[in-house]
């Protein structure tokens, strides 16, 4: 396991990826469900297989329950395409799906297949550990489009101690489609693949004179209250001119500048392209909120970089680099943590953990939620975690 520090004053650190279900009360505290998936941009398309993460945790405390047995249901738009119970004994359930879309059934779930070694106590239920992992066979995140995973808590912290009813969440996953641009520099033309986890932007264009990426997307302000956030990864040639030098960008939405959180430069998840994430979540999109039924979008590269980077190195070779906008604009700051291997590969299939301190000295460690099993997993060596701060930062 990779370990470091990172040393810097902050006041909270959470985080939280994927959607998170509202919370309800169960044990004295108050609990909810959070559910993501590694890759979070798959696309069935260009991946044999991605890992869904289902976490069953306090939300004041942000400590897993124990010993939890899951029905797990998954539905594509109306249709059930997954349904399936789990035991897990740290609260946090991680499964492999592998999408097929080859299905003659009408009713798609009877084309899912289940493996993993069935769990000794609880009746139906397949074991989700470190060193087994569930695996869904079928038409399960097989084409983009939206799915509504369907979690039922049936028990917890005793796996023979049944709930007094069932707990249900429900939480969204977004498969996002592709489309194919083309931005044209110095007269030649560069392909740009645009993943989008809502509807398809427009216009997309490049301004040479401002270096800026613009385009349109359909945004109905009137539901605003309704939308998690507003996401599209923008996929760019690692040979375009204008960004060879650029690692950080600034955005405005309708004329409004956005916070530098929502723009984050990947340039070490592919060998091949940078990848720009615009992301905007609910809180400011109540903030943007316009009259008209569109957003138009300013993407442009800072003529100095804003991003601070720490190399970390470890004795097997291996080392880290971490990264985060100094731009501290908001009580969140966007950390990247990158592993690469000895031969300065993107490692692959690791655990890590980190430290934070407060103003005051106090540490507080990560590594994992698992007590049996020190670390956090990460399969593919790029990770971007919020850190909650109202404090300069430091690394």
């Amino acid at each position: 396991m990779l370990v470091f520090a990172i040393t810097f004053p902050i006041s909270f650190a959470q985080h939280h990826a994927g959607q998170q279900a509202p919370t309800v009360s169960f044990g004295g505290g108050e609990v909810t469900v959070s559910t993501s998936l590694v890759p979070p941009d798959f696309m069935p398309s260009k991946n044999s297989d991605v890992n869904l993460n289902i976490r069953f945790f306090d939300i004041s405390t942000n400590v897993n329950i124990q010993s939890v047995t899951y029905r797990v249901q998954i539905f594509y738009e109306n249709q059930l395409v997954a349904n399936q119970m789990f035991f897990d004994k740290d609260g946090e359930l991680d499964i492999k799906i592998q999408p097929k879309s080859d299905c003659d059934q009408e009713e798609l779930w009877k084309c899912t297949k289940y493996q993993g070694e069935t769990d000794p106590v609880v009746p139906n239920a397949i074991t989700s550990s470190a060193s087994s992992k569930p695996i869904i066979i079928g038409p399960v995140f097989f084409k983009s489009g939206q799915y509504t995973v369907k979690t039922d808590i049936i028990g917890a912290t005793n796996p023979k101690t049944q709930t007094s009813e069932d707990i249900t969440f429900e939480t969204s996953i977004t498969i996002p489609h592709e489309q194919q641009f083309l931005m044209t520099s110095s007269n030649t033309q560069y392909s740009i693949l645009v993943k989008n986890f809502q509807e398809s932007i427009t216009n997309l264009q490049y301004d040479e004179s401002s270096n800026s990426i613009i385009f349109q997307m359909p945004f109905d302000w009137k539901h605003v209250e309704h939308i998690d956030s507003v996401k599209n990864y923008f996929e760019i040639p690692k040979n375009f001119p204008p960004f060879q030098n650029v690692n950080s960008f600034s955005g405005t939405v309708n004329g409004f500048s956005i916070l530098p959180i929502d723009l984050h430069y990947d340039q070490y998840s592919s060998k091949n392209v940078n990848i720009l994430h615009f992301t905007i979540d609910n809180n400011e999109l109540k903030q943007l909120k316009g009259a008209n039924s569109e957003m138009k979008v300013v993407i442009t590269p800072d003529l100095q970089s804003s991003i601070i980077n720490k190399e970390i190195l470890f004795e097997n070779g291996y080392k880290a680099i971490v990264s985060y906008d100094s731009r501290n604009l908001s009580k969140e700051l966007l950390f990247s943590f990158s592993f690469f291997d000895s031969k300065e590969n993107l490692a692959s299939d690791i655990r890590y953990g980190f430290s934070v301190k407060d103003p005051l000295g106090k540490e507080t460690v990560n590594t994992g939620s698992n007590p049996s099993l020190l670390g956090i997993s990460l399969p593919s060596g790029v990770i971007q975690k919020k850190l909650m701060s109202n404090h300069k930062v430091r690394i």
